[in-house]
């Protein structure tokens, strides 16, 4: 693995605590995620901190680090980059594997801490609360200096201590909570830029550089304008200096285009001349000139439309009028892009079959106006802790399985569907919904079994 990754800054690992940095999926989505990156340069800038990466394939039974090929158990920390809910599975096996308990209270000194950072953290997971040792909730950045004097060689009882004094960590076995968030208010300070760049993944040969941190927008369905405000943004200068140094950059950001100094950033862009791949895009954001721009480094792009209802817009807070769709769809048609993807959401208590036979509608119309290759990826809402949904329940399977049927019904046969797993979906509303009585139980059936993902399906189709 590490053959297909190219340092872009020298990351030494020589501390005598160690860390295992896991990230609980496979390695394309370990190289492309910015936060698990970032989370290894840092920690590996700390006095004594000596961290390694991790990742999970369903094959091993014995887990190396990709830095050194040492193996898990010789590490006294192992966290947890967690940022999807189904990635729980995967903890769970591998926790499993190595004969760590699920549950924290069942863990002796001779166990690891097990730790959790990362997006799933800048809420309260009550599942957390049973399955972790310590659980930090926000910004790596701002953690350093207490970081710094926390992780040092000591007993694990010593270290879960001086982790209780962190205002910013979760440690159930001592009943503290958090008492606030970090929060890192100045991207420059940082400057957040990917340590490697892999070969693998969604920007694959692209230095990933986050740009934008938070959202400016309401969505009602989603944790980061709820819960990572206010928006931050890198400065010109600061992206400046980065091109100077790489031709190929991966742009990240919950939007690109909500970055205020747009057109002057397509300027220094194209001065460089790097090489450019931006993430899904807000459709009342989208100008000509950055549609053009962006057809020079991308043959498709990708846009969350969400419901084909502008009623239904509206109970999503997505804030899309039909002539702002409109709108952008022509844009990209001028700018030349025959290739589209779309997001749609499905199962809210408020639609209706015409509200869905409409995603149908807006298929064909991107068809009629020219675009060769659509996509559609067409998801269930999952109603998540920490947003404005958080206090609806996810529809059964039975009525999410007919409206997938109706949706099915209403697209034309040239148009390319992926409809989210279900059961997928399912846990994810699990892990959000559960309580910790509930998640005691869980652990207790899991730590039996010999599937983890069949126990947590079986419980969350009984609950």
């Amino acid at each position: 693995m590490k053959a297909g990754e190219k340092h872009v800054e020298e990351i030494e690992t020589k501390g005598d605590l160690m860390v295992a940095l896991v990230y609980p999926n496979g390695y394309e989505l370990a190289g492309s995620n910015l936060g698990f990156n970032l989370s290894w340069k840092y920690l590996n800038q700390l006095e004594r901190v000596r961290c390694e990466r991790f990742f999970f394939d369903e094959s091993f039974e014995r887990f190396y680090s990709i830095d050194t090929q040492t193996p898990i158990d010789q590490f006294s920390v192992w966290a947890f980059s967690f940022h999807f809910e189904n990635d729980i599975v995967n903890i769970m096996k591998l926790l499993l594997r190595k004969s760590v308990p699920l549950r924290n209270v069942d863990r002796s000194q001779s166990h690891p801490i097990v730790l959790f950072g990362g997006a799933l953290c800048y809420t309260d997971l009550p599942l957390l609360n049973v399955l972790a040792d310590v659980i930090l909730h926000g910004d790596i950045e701002s953690m350093l200096p207490q970081l710094n004097e926390v992780l040092r060689p000591a007993s694990r009882s010593e270290l879960l201590q001086a982790f209780g004094d962190l205002p910013f960590a979760t440690v159930p076995v001592l009943g503290k909570k958090r008492e606030s968030f970090s929060h890192c208010a100045d991207l420059d300070f940082f400057v957040p830029v990917s340590p490697l760049i892999c070969k693998f993944g969604e920007f694959a040969h692209k230095l990933l550089v986050e740009i934008e941190r938070g959202c400016i927008h309401r969505c009602a369905y989603c944790m980061m304008g709820k819960l990572k405000k206010p928006a931050r943004f890198l400065s010109l200068e600061r992206i400046a200096s980065v091109l100077q140094k790489h031709d190929s950059v991966g742009l990240v950001a919950s939007n690109v285009a909500d970055y205020p100094w747009l057109d002057e950033l397509i300027d220094l862009l194209e001065e460089s001349k790097v090489s450019v791949s931006v993430s899904s895009l807000r459709m009342d954001r989208l100008s000509e000139r950055f549609l053009k721009f962006l057809k020079k480094h991308q043959k498709s792009f990708t846009v969350a439309l969400e419901s084909a209802s502008e009623r239904l817009r509206n109970v999503l807070k997505k804030d899309l009028t039909e002539e702002q769709i409109e709108k952008a769809f022509q844009l990209s048609r001028e700018a030349n892009f025959s290739e589209i993807k779309v997001y749609f959401m499905f199962g809210l208590e408020e639609e209706t079959e015409r509200d869905l036979m409409a995603i149908g509608n807006v298929a064909r119309h991107l068809l009629e106006l020219g675009f060769k290759t659509v996509k559609l990826s067409i998801n269930p809402l999952v109603p998540k802790r920490g947003t404005e949904f958080e206090e609806r329940t996810m529809q059964e399977e039975k009525i999410l399985r007919q409206k997938m049927k109706i949706i099915s019904s209403s697209l034309p046969a040239r148009v390319k569907v992926h409809f989210e797993s279900l059961k997928h979906s399912r846990i994810q509303f699990f892990i959000n919904r559960m309580d910790e009585d509930l998640a005691e139980k869980l652990l207790l059936k899991v730590q039996q079994s010999e599937s983890p993902e069949r126990v947590i399906n079986d419980v969350a189709r009984a609950v």
